[in-house]
């Protein structure tokens, strides 16, 4: 009988926390394809502003520039829809791909304003360096000003409702609970090498960042199979009687 292997890692997930706020960021990699689900999983209060809205993902992976490709959100998780000024959001919009961008600087330090080297941000705020001033995961300009500018399409905690914020944001669309990027990215990367995970909140470089998992990249991994201790007697005790026999068919 042939005994396969066990499937390689497929996510892994980071999260972090400063506060009231939290948040988590899972990679999963397949070939040269990674996809990234960013989920904001603190909890919204009344005068919540715009310092509280997850707006952006530091990490640290390989030395490659990689190349976006889709921004999503599942139907129904757009917030206050009615503040949309340019593109028509409505309860079946799911593409956020105009509002969201990547920039990656080759292996180098994005950001210098936090510990370590971040090579790769995806962000929704003009803080992204590299002079991004629209998205780049293929949609269109859902809200003005143009992407990348102010806290539009930021996201939310899960319990968040309509109305809830001040400080502006009661103006300005949102997503609820998560988001998923997905990029291309060099052949030969795994989730185990990805580092100094940092999550962004607000509009501006001095707003909070916090860490998430550790800055040597270790994460919760998923997803693989491992064989369970009962499984590994049974094939030891399978390979011993394999061995018996075949002693007492040349003795």
């Amino acid at each position: 009988m042939l005994f396969r292997a066990p499937d390689a890692l497929a996510t892994a997930t980071f999260s972090g926390s400063s506060g009231s706020l939290a948040a988590s960021a899972s990679f999963t990699i397949s070939g040269t394809t990674m996809t990234v689900v960013l989920t904001n999983t603190g909890s919204a209060w009344s005068n919540m502003g715009p310092a509280s809205i997850l707006s952006g993902l530091y990490f640290n992976l390989g030395s490659s520039t990689f190349a976006p490709q889709s921004a999503t959100v599942a139907a129904g998780s757009l917030l206050q829809m009615s503040t949309c000024n340019v593109g028509a959001c409505t309860g079946t919009t799911t593409n956020v791909g105009g509002e969201w961008s990547y920039y990656g600087n080759g292996g180098a330090d994005i950001e210098s304003g936090l510990a370590g080297v971040q090579q790769h941000v995806i962000g929704s705020s003009g803080y992204i360096d590299g002079n991004q001033n629209s998205g780049n995961f293929g949609g269109s300009n859902l809200d003005d000003p143009i992407a990348l500018d102010g806290i539009n399409f930021g996201i939310a905690p899960s319990n968040f409702t309509d109305g809830i914020g001040n400080h502006g944001l009661d103006g300005k669309p949102l997503i609820k609970n998560a988001a998923t990027f997905v990029l291309t990215i060099s052949a030969g990367l795994t989730e185990a090498m990805i580092s100094n995970v940092k999550f962004a909140y607000g509009t501006a470089d001095n707003e909070t960042r916090f860490g998430g998992g550790t800055t040597t990249g270790a994460g919760t991994t998923s997803g693989g199979s491992v064989p369970e201790p009962t499984q590994l007697v049974l094939f030891g005790a399978g390979l011993a009687f394999a061995a018996y026999r075949l002693r007492r068919r040349y003795s």
